[in-house]
């Protein structure tokens, strides 16, 4: 005879203030929290360390960087992979109502279809992995739900629609004709430049990991950005220098090297074709 586990019924009410669907937490999963299912949907990503999420009678191991797709009454649990104070597991919960979905599609009649299946009763749980984008909407909409700020609630509808609608392009990344012109590949190839913009990221590799030639891939990047590759990659890199030496007082041969620029006057020489300004000059303005 096998053990029947406790699982905890959860109420979306208790969370949900007035005049807002959502709740948005960063939480630090423990061993003490009970599996549970709840009345609502739960989007969640894994910021930091870890474990092994409980879920639907399946045992998924996860790291920094996995997105879920929970809906109503599947029952889950997340469990750091140690129970050790350093080795911690962090994530990014967002919860909000089946009908705050039906809300999304008639507020945005074009995502209609796209948001048809976070609606569905029957709707199975989902996972992907994050290509570069994720974590940043995530961080913005704990921002965001924290301060509440003006026009918030605005804000907020936005990032969630743009977390629903990624998660969708990456389960149906291989399927239909958007992934057969190279769209979504190529959305994703973005995504891993902007998150690894420092390393060598070269257009060679990403065109063969794409599956695209070298020509086929440029014609769609261009189109996509309105820029070619190596213009892309330098802005990508001088908005990062320029977040570095406005929020640091790192010298600027570090903060080149940050970037992903080994010659020094070559940066100087970039980064003031890009900006108009020295380097020394933009930290002191």
């Amino acid at each position: 005879m096998g053990i029947k586990r406790k699982v905890e019924e959860l109420q979306g009410t208790s969370l949900f203030s007035p005049g807002v669907s959502l709740y948005v937490n960063r939480a630090l999963e423990t061993f003490q929290l009970t599996e549970h299912r709840h009345d609502f949907i739960e989007l969640t990503y894994v910021s930091e360390g870890s474990g092994t999420h409980y879920i639907g009678g399946e045992v998924i191991p996860v790291t920094q960087g996995d997105v879920f797709f929970i809906p109503v009454g599947v029952s889950h649990v997340f469990r750091p992979s140690t129970p050790e104070r350093d080795k911690k597991l962090v994530v990014y919960n967002c919860v909000f109502p089946p009908e705050y979905v039906k809300q999304l599609q008639s507020m945005f009649p074009d995502a209609e279809r796209l948001l048809a299946v976070y609606a569905e009763p029957s709707s199975s749980w989902r996972q992907a992995r994050d290509p570069g984008e994720f974590h940043g909407w995530f961080k913005e909409l704990y921002r965001e739900y924290a301060a509440m700020l003006p026009g918030g609630k605005a804000v907020l509808t936005s990032i969630v629609l743009r977390i629903l609608i990624g998660f969708h392009r990456l389960q149906h990344s291989a399927e239909g004709p958007a992934a057969s012109s190279g769209w979504y590949p190529l959305d994703q190839a973005i995504a891993y430049i902007d998150a690894n913009y420092a390393g060598d990221v070269t257009l060679k590799e990403l065109a063969s990991q794409m599956k695209l030639s070298e020509r086929q891939f440029s014609r769609l990047f261009q189109k996509q950005t309105g820029m070619n590759y190596s213009t892309y990659l330098q802005n990508v890199r001088m908005d990062a220098a320029c977040r570095l030496l406005r929020s640091s007082d790192r010298s600027i041969r570090d903060i080149a090297s940050a970037v992903g620029y080994a010659d020094l006057k070559f940066f100087h020489r970039l980064f003031k074709r890009k900006t108009g300004v020295t380097p020394t000059s933009y930290r002191k303005k």
